[in-house]
Formats: C-alpha cells, sequence, structure tokens
C-alpha cells in the first residue's frame, strides 16, 4: 500500500496519492512519453501505470517508487510521505522555495510577490529546497519556514504536510543557489519586481550573517543583484 497518511475524506481528487499520480501523468506527457513506453521503462504493467496516474492507493510503494525514479519525481514520494516528513520535526528535508515560495500568500496576510500561482496547482512544477534549490538550512536553520499544508490545499493539493519558505527566506534561497553556488545572476526575477513585498534588509541581514561562507564572487553577484535598491 502507499504509505501516505490519509483518511476517509481525503478519497477525493486531490489526495496526496492522486497529487502524485497527477504529476507523474503531466510529467509523462511533458516528456512525449506513452503510457506504454512508461510501463516498459518501469517493467510494470500498463494497467498498473494507469492505476498509479488514478492514484491507486492499492498498488505498491515500490511500483509509484519505479515510476517516481524514471521521471526524476522521487523527491515527490519523499516530500509527501508521512514517514519522510516525520523523520525531521524540526529541519524539513524538503520546501517550497524560490518562485514557488514567492507565488505563495505568505501566513502573515501580505500578498504574494509574485505571480505565478497556477504552478502550484501541480506539484510537478514546484521549485523545491533540498531537489531543485539548495537547502540552505544549514545556514540559517528553520528561519523563514512556515507550515504551508493548508495554503496549498487552495490549489487543489492536499499532502500531509509541506512547509515553504517566506518571501524573504525564498529569495534568501535564490541567491545562495545562483549567486554563490551557481556563480551566475537570479533568472527571471529582479529585486525591483518583489521590493514592494519581500524585505531585502532581512535578506541581507540574513547574508550578513553567511559571509564567512561565501566567496568572494558570490558577494559580488549577490551585490549586483541587490543594486539599485540597496
Amino acid at each position: 500500500m502507499l504509505a501516505l497518511e490519509t483518511t476517509e475524506s481525503d478519497q477525493r481528487p486531490g489526495s496526496p496519492a492522486e497529487a502524485i499520480g497527477a504529476a507523474f501523468r503531466s510529467a509523462r506527457n511533458a516528456r512525449g512519453m506513452s503510457g506504454e513506453a512508461l510501463a516498459s521503462a518501469t517493467g510494470l504493467s500498463r494497467r498498473t501505470i494507469i492505476k498509479i496516474e488514478q492514484g491507486d492507493e492499492s498498488v505498491a510503494f515500490g511500483s509509484y517508487r519505479a515510476v517516481a525514479q524514471c521521471l526524476n519525481l522521487d523527491w515527490l514520494l519523499d516530500a509527501f510521505c508521512t514517514d519522510a516528513n516525520k523523520s525531521s520535526p524540526h529541519l524539513p528535508r524538503y520546501y517550497l522555495s524560490g518562485a514557488s515560495a514567492l507565488s505563495l500568500p505568505p501566513e502573515d496576510g501580505r500578498p504574494p510577490a509574485l505571480w505565478y500561482s497556477s504552478s502550484l496547482s501541480n506539484p510537478k512544477n514546484w521549485r523545491v529546497a533540498g531537489k531543485h534549490l539548495t537547502h540552505t538550512g544549514e545556514l540559517i536553520g528553520v528561519i523563514g519556514l512556515w507550515n504551508a499544508t493548508k495554503a496549498i490545499s487552495l490549489y487543489g493539493v492536499t499532502v500531509p504536510c509541506m512547509w515553504a519558505a517566506s518571501p524573504e527566506r525564498a529569495v534568501f534561497d535564490l541567491l545562495i543557489h545562483h549567486c554563490e553556488i551557481k556563480r551566475k545572476a537570479v533568472p527571471n526575477i529582479q529585486a525591483s519586481d518583489i521590493d514592494d513585498v519581500v524585505d531585502l534588509e532581512q535578506v541581507i541581514n540574513w547574508i550578513g550573517l553567511c559571509r564567512a561562507f561565501l566567496s568572494r564572487e558570490g558577494e559580488e553577484n549577490i551585490g549586483d543583484w541587490l543594486e539599485g535598491v540597496y
């Protein structure tokens, strides 16, 4: 059985298993991959693939894992499964960050910094720290993280537990990932686009706390991104 925490009320479109199945189907279609091709690649039957994409919880967890690995969506199972979330109660292994977190209305009632909310309805499109972006927990711990499980459910995705970065933490993660780790500019997002919502002074304070761990090039890249705003 798929080891997801569900209740009778969750047995509807948007339950954890169905959200995973929908993400698998979307990823397969985006690759131009047929159900038969996915079945062949995973060694599963076409009928099993159909059940998985429908979120059928009678299918063995290992079959879900095989599809996830084939589609490079294995992080979804780790993020959605109860045991994975309970294994790190103080610092989540995965959390929404980057553009996804900036598109989510934060818990303090501010409007979202970006308006890409349509991407939140399909987990395949999420930008997740620990998978797509650098997990910065070793730098600043749980600062700026909040439980976004209920907020995510408003977009039709029900998960046992999902954490998200605040707008400030999301920007911090973007700067560390792109400017320091990749030594590149942050793509598609400018400081001037979001400074009306995001407290960039707080971001700068966090960067200052981590300065000893930053390269000179990384600091310069961060400074370039902030130029004209701070």
